[in-house]
């Protein structure tokens, strides 16, 4: 994820400076520095602040609001997270950048058993459905930005909310509409990305193929893998995967004991 932010990072200064806003004194483009050089995300968080508060009517709302929004993702700050990014679609709701993230935090922090379980996933899809609506509509920040360098970018916006689509559909036990969803985003990717092969691998297991999940994990793997903390989720499922073989083997011949559910250590993330 941490390159991702950079590169939307990049894509939002670029997206500003196309819009054409302007800073009206040079209090407020020292504000606006100060955010944007700011050391560490609590820093960068406490730069917004300062501006929307010093300036109620700046032009870089937007702007800001999404800095706030992924300095809050990046301090594991949910409900900061999803507050700045919907501010930010107050100020522009075709925001895709800001539609794809949101659906796919949503996706990773939704647990079966929320009594609101329902409320955010019905929210999740719309904000994935809104932006691949406003994709193919876009137009390059940047008029030397490459042909092929916009393409790859918009694929991958494209791949994030299916993605996002597809946590939602798993989290309803839907695994028809998120096998679905996962392999249009494979697909789609510009870029390889081993988190989706894992959310494939998941849901393709939880409809007992386990040969082909453990092909898709393997491919997760390879790719780098999907790290929370000191643990890769993708080799946590195929140990998982491993036990399901060993334990088909051992009760063979004999009545099948119930599937085990997918452990904690196996839930979407980001």
């Amino acid at each position: 994820m941490k390159k991702s932010t950079r590169v939307i990072f990049l894509f939002i200064s670029l997206t500003v400076v196309a819009f054409g806003q302007k800073p009206k004194s040079q209090e407020e483009v020292d504000m606006l520095l100060a955010i944007q050089n700011a050391v560490d995300p609590a820093a960068q968080v406490d730069a917004v602040h300062a501006l929307l508060i010093t300036f109620k009517n700046t032009e870089f709302k937007e702007w800001a609001n999404l800095v706030a929004m992924t300095a809050y993702s990046k301090l594991n700050d949910f409900e900061n997270m999803l507050l700045y990014g919907e501010e930010t679609l107050k100020h522009n709701p075709e925001n895709v950048d800001v539609l794809t993230i949101l659906a796919y935090a949503i996706g990773t922090r939704t647990k079966e058993f929320d009594f609101d379980k329902e409320e955010k996933l019905t929210k999740a899809e719309d904000f994935a459905r809104r932006a691949l609506r406003v994709i193919p509509t876009m137009e390059k920040p940047n008029p030397d930005m490459l042909d092929e360098d916009w393409l790859k970018l918009t694929n991958n916006l494209t791949s994030n909310a299916h993605d996002a689509l597809g946590l939602s559909a798993f989290l309803r036990k839907d695994y028809a509409a998120a096998e679905q969803a996962f392999k249009t985003s494979i697909a789609a990717a510009s870029t390889e990305n081993p988190t989706t092969f894992y959310h494939l691998a998941r849901t393709l297991r939880a409809t007992s193929r386990n040969d082909e999940a453990m092909e898709l994990v393997d491919k997760s793997i390879a790719l780098g893998g999907v790290m929370v903390g000191d643990s890769d989720l993708a080799k946590t499922l195929k140990a998982n995967l491993i036990k399901d073989k060993a334990r088909a083997m051992f009760n063979f011949g004999s009545k099948p004991t119930p599937k085990p559910k997918p452990s904690a250590t196996e839930t979407p993330v980001e």
